[in-house]
């Protein structure tokens, strides 16, 4: 809902703030203070571009405006954490982690000059001091942290009690941080005092955020002795200045002062200097510090302590310096530091280097040490500089208590200074130009805290905040406005203020508007002795109105040459005798002074007292005399008829005046009012008034004046009752008089008889009727004749039989009672009883209840921890002790308050003294819901959004939880829809935010920009030149309707169209046309017209747009725009493909230029080759001497025979029939192996078997893959009888050399495209299974030096390529900078723990790391017997408390763009020898979990595809090679080698020469005729032979293919390309690509065509093409040593094979079985269709066999 301008109650709101054209705003005064209650507040930080303020506290954040209002909070901790340990914290590695509070230590802007800042920077103690990033707007979004950080990332010290300061600066575009902290004894040890920090991390570095890796840090020797306590650190021009104390190490071990000084620039710390402060008086300890300027000077004020200890006493001291002499006095140490050894001319040492650092101070010339040359200091300077002589000051000002904040302002070039004390006031000290200073005014801030040293003056230097423990507060630096005259103003003496004469008011700033009259315009008040302007005395100063005389005044000092004017006015009123009148000097307008002149009027004072008109004269304070015959009073001295009586204060009156009088009494006057003797009839609305009564009595011989004084009352005011009448001071005489009407007369006014003894008492009301059973609610009695005291009722209330005890403060005497209700055992009713002394009780009509209310539950059970939730108690007799109505007896609501942590609460309602808790349902503070998201970001000013999404995070889904004027819809706790308000065009946004409780988002601190309106959309009608008329419509056909402003802020889905009843399907929407398609058939119309009419709706817009006619007149089919159109398509894609062709040809040129600078690096990196591969083979025959002594036998890791007959069998595939069991009921297991079991004689049938594989062969579905399948199932079923399989495949065999003599001979085994094929293949890897385990040893050393040679060099994880490799297209085409690392891994062997070195690369990604790990310490042992790298985590261990848990990707990995680096050890910066482990990985770190990628070798990790990131390690996969910026090669060889390649294939040189040896040995051990070749091989061999003769082929190279294709190509290829076929061992992608490289060497070496290689040939051809000649001679020598020796004993090949039998079959004839059901009815008919299987009935028994495993129905 929308709510204008002040925000609604309801739970969740979209609110909008607009000011319509001419409105005016009306803001409200700010809070002086507000008053922080969660934690205590450690810094504030203002935002000087927004005036925000920032609070850091005790594991909250607070985010307040400039006028002290909350906007946001959020919560740092507590957190789990131990100091003694490294985050991250894991409860079973560090026990005594604790929940721990997060004091903040650090609270800085990230901003760039000039600019807007972009984030709040916030540090704590917890986590070893790491920092993180938060949003400006809104402190509890988390914009940067670290989950797992690195010890560079450990900012702030882990103690609170330790100092930590920062300043952040800028770079060369670059912002970096600056940090000084204090020792802390525990956690990580080695983190310098001060540290440059990087705030983001950079492409080019691998250091994260907040790191100080390859940045300065001032190196420290021991870092207790330098344990600097931090004061302050600030920015000024270009440098970054540090103020901190310590103990002076190589002095007299006393606490100093110290400032340091370095360059914003200097990323080496080579311009570190620093010089000791001392101030006069034994102030040698710095409490606080700020920069500002004195006389226009940069200055640094110090608030200094008197300390010999680190604890300061109580006397303090501003100590003032300025920065000219501080820097003057800095780079005094530099330069003698650089160019005189640190000595003066006397040989004094005045400059030395600091904190224990080897280097020492130099005498170099003075010309390369001129600040013009080196202003920072250069590696060829010394640092870090100490100066040993301090720069001294004087105290400008001493204060007790201890001063713990400075500030300073400056005003019309007077510099005054804000100090804060630790009693929590505030003094403001005037500092004169001698430097001295004087207090002027002091502000008690927070009697109970000390002010924090984060004192903050606003932009505009007018208002200061103010930090104490709890509370924020802000206060105007000038407080002039509390001065309402000149004399306050200027005896206060602010530099602040001053009185501007001329304009009669205070100045905040002495300015005045009138400068003529310098005497008069401004009085500053901070003057030596400041003089207001004023009128001191008149003469005469009072005067009578009737005549006229001069007035002189007197203006000390101030009236030469005035130019001014004294005005008076003066109106007598009836009733005065006389008149004070203000005269005023005034300039214009303004009056400058002022003073009182008094008219008196003499006739009036004897009209005044026309009762003794005579006494008033003779008595007045006026100079008035009377005129005894002329019965006037005058102020003339005479009188016209004689007969003066002078006035009383005359004191010599002339001679012959009268004085006393004496006459008899005639008449009186009493007030003003005649009364004859007798009578006495005044009315008075008080029961008493005392007044005067003049008696003039006149005779014809004398005047007398009297006067008597008289006391009225009446007896009937305010007393209704017989107690109230009874109750009026008997002096007075007061009586109840019991007449027809009784009342309180005057006892002689009453006639009829007093009244003794009143009523009993009445009581009228009780409030309220119901009480608790506890008490201790207030009940009021209302009546009358209650007592006529306090002790008349004193103990005579009983409510509902229970004593009530009155409250005497409350009582009222007869009319009211008030008294505390006491506790009742039990439920109870009955009537009010008052008994008052001496009289009848009586009872009230209404009866109060004591009831017990009880609380059953509330609405809603959850609320954010901001509040106000509307939380409604549900229960019975809940209004028990209420005065009104406003809630009902079984419900009341309340608003929740703020909360500083989430967790279960019970609610309690108190009734007096009762007090109701809610047990059995907790309210739950939950925390803030979070917006995350919020679509879309515009609307039309009258259109109410169909789609405003928002996403939230916490959002609680109960009841009504969204009230507002248009309810969201679809409110879930991660979503919800609200419609955007309609506006009035005319309307300005303010502010649009969404109100959630106590929780207020604005929308632009959600999307980052603001939620905008535009103008609705307006939609033409359908015939613009004759509304009403219809438009005709061809069905088939859209609708084309233009308008203006469609798609601002709408989009095609949110349009619906309507024809008549139907829709009208809304094809395409933009900003000037709407396309819509109509139904096929007329839609009926909506209203009583014969024709429907189209109408549009755009959320809350409605549009008709006129009648439509539906036409059916054909029209062309091609429109004429939609030729034009594929003709302008035509010829751009011709324009394309011209572009393509010459950009082709310009590539092609740009390719022969490339090739030409290849070969100028080839003939350069040539003569290296050779040199390298010696080396490298030295090394790998070393490490091949180490691996012999574990070779022999059991060091070989063989495969047993089944897990090998299963990798051959079924490569890739895992769950294979081998090492599965028959998974059947047990209801059908019987019978189905039976069926089985008369399957397996059928197979042993030759003819079903031959027919079986022919059948299946010709079927189009049986594809290759299932042949080779079908192969090895054959394989397993047949495998115990492999003398019958073997005769059933030299049968197959020869059908299929029937078939290719027909064709091509020599294509035969070629590739593996037929059943007989892939018997053949486990055929022959079933038969040389014993041969591999003797000649195996060779291969196996093979794989060994391929594995070392690989690793030895960096392997990309990722694209698997690496530099030393055979295979060009996994050669890593890069110059990689690596270096070798020596690992100690910490090994448990039993009980001991002993260490293994192991060499890794520091380019090596941590799995990586693990693998080699593991083959160092399984040396020798199966692959599958030791524990995979990815159950296991390696732990780096540096000292006892650092454990740091190394994985491929974490918090700190490097993200650019869209690539994201794997982590390696060079990421973590792992040294040489660094210390290790491999430790068990535990569940929650397996989030990172990986696959691989590719046949199971490359890791990769998981998720990160999916998050639109790519993965790289070395090499960034499918782009051009990157050239790392430290090579020192030059810039053309750079462009070079980017541009081509091609220029390390010299490194498959390297290492083919390095495994020569290594591949000879496997190729002699497979192809050597010393050893007797295996039997298989003579036994097949004189079978192909056989075949040859057979069919007249007698070409030998036909026989040698033949031959090639079934032994090398058929299964030594497999063997070498797959070790793991034969070995248990891991083949990673890289290894497998050097494996491929020779297996293709030993295929090339076995062909009979001539090996030719040119320029084009592959490179894997080029590499062997000089030794495959020779291999070729070893393979024809051994075919024709086979062929030339006795033919095979076929006896003991069939013995031979009858040893290998033996495999349980049943799972392999359940497997082929599935195809004989998928091919059942082609099987049977080919049975059926040959004679000789009808006659053994093949057909019938398979359906025997079907009927059994399958119960299938067939025609038996």
């Amino acid at each position: 809902m929308l709510s204008f301008q002040l925000p609604s109650l309801s739970p969740y709101l979209l609110d909008l703030c607009l000011f319509s054209a001419g409105e005016g705003v009306h803001l409200q005064s700010p809070p002086s203070f507000i008053t922080l209650n969660g934690s205590r507040l450690n810094h504030l930080l203002l935002d000087t571009h927004s005036g925000h303020i920032y609070v850091g506290a005790v594991n909250v954040l607070y985010h307040l405006s400039p006028d002290l209002q909350l906007l946001s909070w959020g919560k740092t901790g507590p957190k789990l954490d131990s100091p003694d340990c490294l985050p991250p914290i894991d409860p079973t590695d560090c026990t005594q982690a604790e929940t721990t509070d997060n004091t903040n230590k650090l609270l800085l802007l990230e901003e760039n000059k000039g600019k807007d800042p972009l984030s709040l920077i916030v540090c704590g103690t917890v986590l070893q001091g790491i920092c993180e990033k938060r949003s400006l707007e809104n402190v509890s979004q988390v914009l940067y942290k670290t989950d797992n950080p690195v010890d560079t990332q450990y900012v702030a010290a882990n103690n609170p009690r330790v100092s930590t300061v920062g300043v952040v600066v800028e770079q060369k575009g670059v912002l970096l941080m600056l940090v000084g902290r204090g020792y802390t004894s525990k956690g990580p040890g080695g983190i310098p005092p001060i540290t440059m920090r990087r705030l983001n991390a950079v492409a080019r570095h691998s250091a994260p955020a907040f790191s100080h890796e390859e940045l300065g840090k001032l190196v420290v020797g021991s870092y207790s002795e330098y344990n600097n306590h931090f004061v302050k650190a600030f920015h000024h021009n270009s440098y970054v200045y540090f103020v901190f104390s310590r103990r002076d190490v190589w002095g007299k071990r006393e606490y100093r002062t110290y400032v340091s000084r370095l360059c914003a620039g200097d990323p080496n710390f080579y311009s570190y200097v620093e010089v000791p402060l001392s101030c006069v008086g034994g102030y040698n300890l710095a409490q606080a510090a700020a920069l500002g300027y004195h006389r226009e000077q940069p200055t640094l004020f110090v608030a200094m302590g008197q300390v010999s200890t680190p604890t300061p006493t109580d006397r303090t001291a501003l100590c003032v310096y300025k920065l000219e002499e501080l820097d003057k006095a800095l780079h005094g140490a530099q330069l003698l530091c650089y160019t005189q050894e640190g000595k003066d001319a006397s040989n004094k040492e005045k400059a030395y280097i600091e904190y224990e650092v080897s280097s020492s101070c130099l005498k170099l010339p003075q010309v390369s040490c001129w600040p013009g040359f080196y202003p920072c200091g250069g590696e060829h300077t010394p640092s870090p500089i100490a100066s040993a002589i301090a720069l001294e000051a004087t105290p400008a000002f001493t204060w007790t208590p201890p001063i713990t904040a400075v500030t300073t302002a400056t005003e019309v070039g007077h510099t005054i200074v804000l100090l804060g004390d630790k009693n929590g006031r505030l003094h403001k000290v005037f500092l004169h130009a001698n430097g001295t200073g004087t207090k002027y005014d002091t502000v008690e801030v927070d009697a109970e805290s000390p002010i924090n040293a984060d004192l903050l003056l606003d932009s505009t230097k007018q208002n200061v905040y103010v930090l104490t423990e709890r509370k924020v507060t802000k206060l105007r630096v000038a407080q002039c406005d509390k001065h309402l005259d000149c004399h306050s103003c200027l005896s206060n003496r602010d530099p602040y203020c001053g009185w501007c004469s001329l304009e009669g008011r205070y100045l905040s700033s002495p300015d005045c508007c009138y400068t003529p009259l310098p005497a008069l315009s401004t009085l500053p008040s901070h003057q030596a002795a400041p003089l207001c302007v004023s009128i001191e005395s008149l003469y005469p100063s009072i005067q009578s109105r009737e005549e006229q005389t001069q007035v002189q005044t007197l203006i000390p000092d101030h009236l030469l040459n005035i130019v001014g004017y004294v005005i008076c006015f003066a109106d007598f009123c009836l009733f005065v005798d006389h008149v004070s009148v203000p005269m005023a000097l005034r300039f214009g307008d303004v009056t400058i002074s002022h003073t009182n002149i008094t008219f008196y009027d003499c006739k009036a004072v004897g009209r005044l007292n026309a009762t003794s008109p005579c006494m008033a004269c003779v008595s007045s304070m006026w100079p008035c005399h009377w005129c005894v015959k002329d019965e006037l009073c005058t102020h003339a001295k005479s009188c016209p008829r004689q007969h003066i009586i002078y006035n009383s204060r005359v004191s010599t009156p002339p001679p012959g005046v009268y004085h006393l009088l004496t006459a008899n009494q005639d008449h009186y006057r009493v007030n003003g009012v005649t009364t004859s003797q007798g009578q006495n009839k005044i009315i008075l609305l008080y029961l008493e008034l005392v007044t005067v009564l003049y008696l003039l009595v006149v005779s014809s011989l004398r005047l007398i004046c009297v006067c008597v004084t008289v006391q009225l009352y009446d007896c009937s005011v305010g007393q209704s009752d017989c107690s109230q009448c009874r109750a009026v001071a008997a002096n007075y005489g007061c009586v109840w008089c019991a007449n027809e009407t009784p009342g309180c007369v005057y006892n002689q006014s009453c006639t009829t008889g007093t009244v003794d003894t009143c009523p009993p008492p009445l009581i009228t009301e009780i409030e309220p009727l119901t009480g608790p059973l506890e008490g201790g609610i207030l009940l009021t009695i209302q009546g009358s004749n209650l007592g006529q005291s306090f002790q008349d009722i004193q103990a005579g209330v009983t409510v509902a039989g229970v004593t009530c005890r009155p409250l005497p403060e409350a009582y009222r005497i007869s009319t009211s009672i008030v008294c505390e209700l006491q506790a009742s055992a039990n439920v109870t009713a009955g009537p009010v009883v008052i008994t008052v002394r001496g009289s009848e009780k009586r009872e009230s009509q209404q009866t109060f209840s004591y009831q017990n209310p009880q609380l059953s539950r509330i609405v809603p059970e959850k609320g954010p921890l901001a509040g106000g939730t509307m939380l409604t108690v549900h229960g019975s007799q809940l209004l028990t002790g209420q005065r009104t109505e406003q809630m009902s007896d079984t419900r009341l609501i309340c608003r929740t308050s703020h909360s500083n942590q989430t967790g279960r609460m019970s609610v309690k309602v108190v009734f007096g003294k009762a007090e109701r808790i809610l047990d059995s349902v907790l309210f739950s503070y939950m925390e803030d819901p979070v917006i995350t998201d919020a679509t879309p970001t515009e609307s039309f000013y009258g259109y109410v959004c169909s789609g405003l999404i928002i996403h939230t995070k916490n959002l609680f889904n109960y009841p009504q939880v969204v009230r507002i004027q248009e309810l969201c819809t679809n409110v879930t706790s991660e979503r919800m829809i609200c419609k955007s308000p309609m506006v009035e065009p005319k309307s300005r946004i303010v502010r649009v935010w969404f109100e959630m409780d106590n929780v207020h988002i604005d929308f632009h601190t959600v999307k980052n920009k603001p939620f905008m309106y535009h103008p609705n959309p307006d939609l033409f009608q359908l015939n613009s030149e004759s509304r009403g008329t219809p438009i005709r419509f061809k069905p088939g056909g859209v609708l084309a309707v233009e308008g203006k402003g469609l798609t601002l802020a709408m989009s095609r889905d949110e349009v619906v169209a309507w024809l008549g009843d139907k829709e009208c399907d809304v094809k395409t929407l933009d900003n000037t046309h709407l396309y819509c398609e109509p139904p096929e058939k007329l839609p009926l119309a909506l209203d009583d017209s014969d024709l429907p009419r189209l109408k549009v709706l755009m959320g809350s817009l409605a549009f008709d747009l006129g009648p439509v006619q539906y036409d059916n007149d054909l029209h062309s089919p091609v429109p004429l725009a939609a030729q034009i159109g594929l003709a302008a398509g035509a010829a751009v894609v011709v324009l394309i493909v011209l572009v393509i062709i010459l950009m082709y040809r310009r590539k092609s040129k740009q390719a022969l230029r490339d090739y030409k600078k290849v070969l100028v690096q080839l003939e350069t990196l040539e003569i290296n080759v050779g040199d390298q591969c010696r080396k490298e083979f030295t090394d790998l025959m070393t490490e091949m001497m180490d691996l012999s002594s574990d070779v022999g036998g059991p060091g070989i890791p063989f495969l047993d025979y089944r897990t090998y007959a299963e990798r051959v069998f079924f490569p890739g595939q895992k769950g294979a029939p081998l090492s599965q069991n028959l998974d059947l009921p047990d209801s059908r297991r019987q019978t189905v192996e039976q069926g089985l079991g008369q399957l397996n004689n059928l197979l042993n049938n030759r003819l079903f078997l031959i027919r079986f594989i022919h059948t299946l062969e010709v079927q189009q579905s049986f594809s290759q893959r299932d042949r080779g399948y079908v192969a090895s199932l054959l394989t397993m079923a047949l495998h115990d009888k492999l003398e019958y399989f073997t005769d059933v495949m030299k049968t197959l065999l020869g059908d299929l050399v029937q078939q290719y003599v027909a064709k091509n001979p020599k294509l035969m085994l070629r590739r593996t495209e037929t059943v007989v094929e892939k018997m053949l293949t486990n055929w022959m890897s079933i038969c040389l299974y014993s041969f591999l385990k003797v000649a195996g040893e060779p291969l196996y050393k093979l794989y060994r030096a391929i594995k070392y040679q690989v690793d030895k060099g960096p392997v990309d994880a990722v694209t698997g390529k690496a530099k030393r490799t055979l295979n060009d297209s996994h050669l890593l085409r890069e110059d990689i900078e690596y270096c070798s690392v020596t690992l100690t891994v910490l090994v448990k062997s039993g009980v001991e723990v002993q260490p293994c070195p192991v060499k890794v690369l520091d380019t090596d990604t941590i799995t990586q790391v693990k693998d080699k790990i593991l083959d160092q310490i399984y040396k020798g042992a199966a692959f599958s017997q030791r524990p995979a790298a990815d159950s296991l985590d390696l732990e780096w261990r540096s000292g006892q408390a650092g454990h740091l848990t190394l994985s491929d990707d974490d918090v700190t990995a490097i993200i650019q763009g869209r690539w994201k680096r794997i982590n390696t050890l060079q990421h973590y910066k792992v040294p040489d020898g660094a210390t290790v482990a491999l430790i068990p990985r535990s569940q929650s770190s397996l989030g990172v979990n990986q696959f691989y990628q590719t046949g199971e070798k490359t890791p990769m990790l998981e998720g990160e595809e999916e998050e639109g990131l790519r993965l790289w390690h070395l090499v960034k996969p499918s782009e051009d090679p990157e050239i790392p910026k430290h090579r020192k090669s030059s810039m053309r060889e750079r462009e070079r080698a980017k541009a081509i390649p091609e220029i390390y294939l010299t490194r498959l040189l390297s290492m083919k020469g390095t495994l020569q040896k290594f591949v000879d040995d496997v190729f002699v051990a497979i192809l050597s005729t010393k050893r007797p070749p295996p039997i298989a091989v003579r036994f097949f061999f004189d079978f192909l032979d056989d075949m040859a003769e057979k069919h007249g082929i007698d070409d030998p190279e036909t026989v040698h293919i033949w031959k090639t294709n079934s032994l090398p190509l058929r299964f030594w290829v497999n063997i070498l390309k797959n070790p793991q076929f034969v070995f248990d061992v891991q083949v990673t992608d890289s290894v497998d690509a050097v494996l491929s490289v020779i297996a293709q060497t030993f295929i090339d070496s076995c062909t009979t065509s001539e090996h030719k290689v040119g320029r084009d040939s592959p490179v894997n051809k080029l590499l062997y093409a000089r030794e495959i000649p020779r291999y070729k001679q070893l393979v024809e020598r051994y075919y024709s040593d086979i062929h030339n020796a006795v033919s095979g004993c076929y006896q003991e090949m069939n013995s031979t094979l009858t040893e290998l039998s033996g495999m349980n079959s049943l799972v392999a004839l359940h497997e082929l079985y599935k195809y004989i059901n998928k091919y059942y009815d082609q099987i049977i008919m080919s049975l059926e269709e040959d004679a000789a299987g009808q006659k053994m009935q093949l057909a019938y028994r398979l359906q025997q066999v079907a009927a059994l495993v399958e119960n299938k129905v067939t025609d038996l």
